[in-house]
């Protein structure tokens, strides 16, 4: 049991440095520094600016900037890690990697670790333009809380994402998957209005999304919160993270014995 373990943490680690290594083997580190510096601003400007045309309140701004900085980490950690069996299935490497004895969790878990930490650049930088561009007031923000709200939502969303790869592996791509439930986020998920104004029958699906407590928990943290105040939506975003990544597991499962039998698991 010891040694199980211990071998998939060394697959963990490793999978985790060499995708980090093969990440910046092909991009260049100004490219990516671009994309950390201005993937958000836009998105975060552009319902703003649409707030203030409808004369809405700086609460509301507050509200908005908010929710979309915290949004943004969906864009790194759905979008980058959906692509994982995509681009294994791309350069013709998915095969050697799957005859390989190595845990398939650790493996691909390993492989989407990188983008948490890019995850949460991208949140911090975000907040950074929520406060010096648009005027959100930080001075009451219990920091600590925020950074837990901001890791956590790192993790869970990319364990999302993982749950979007697995189905990747018996499709063309699971890119078309990426752009849906990123789109999708930004309504049911409480970026920019509570959840609560969704029709009934949306409003389960937002509830099913890590997003949606992570965003409520960002601004109880901006109002002061501490971590004994949000619990249960912390709770609620970590169980929502390790239920998509079970399910993930055994869609990847299922996937793996049917592409198998039907020959597609090089098709792309």
């Amino acid at each position: 049991m010891f040694q199980t373990v211990t071998q998939a943490g060394r697959v963990f680690w490793s999978s985790a440095v060499l995708a980090k290594r093969a990440l910046f083997a092909w991009l260049n580190p100004g490219l990516w520094i671009m994309q950390l510096f201005f993937m958000s601003v836009f998105q975060i400007a552009f319902f703003v600016y649409v707030v203030r045309y409808v004369q809405g309140s700086e609460a509301t701004v507050a509200y908005v900037a908010i929710g979309n900085a915290i949004s943004s980490i969906a864009y790194v950690t759905v979008f980058s890690v959906c692509n994982i069996t995509g681009e294994e299935k791309q350069q013709g490497t998915l095969q050697p990697v799957l005859v390989t004895p190595a845990n398939r969790l650790a493996m691909f878990t390993g492989r989407a670790m990188f983008q948490v930490v890019n995850g949460i650049a991208t949140v911090f930088i975000a907040l950074g333009y929520a406060a010096f561009l648009f005027g959100v007031n930080f001075g009451n923000t219990d920091w600590i809380a925020l950074t837990v709200v901001i890791t956590l939502t790192a993790f869970t969303m990319t364990l999302f994402g993982l749950m979007l790869s697995s189905v990747g592996l018996y499709l063309r791509t699971s890119m078309v998957l990426a752009n849906i439930f990123l789109f999708l986020g930004l309504l049911v998920s409480g970026v920019n209005f509570p959840v609560t104004q969704l029709p009934g029958w949306l409003q389960p699906i937002g509830y099913a999304m890590p997003l949606t407590y992570a965003t409520d928990a960002a601004r109880m943290a901006v109002d002061g919160a501490g971590l004994s105040e949000m619990g249960g939506l912390l709770f609620n975003n970590a169980i929502l993270g390790l239920a998509w990544l079970l399910v993930g597991y055994i869609i990847f499962r299922v996937f793996e014995n049917l592409s198998r039998r039907l020959g597609t698991m090089e098709k792309y």
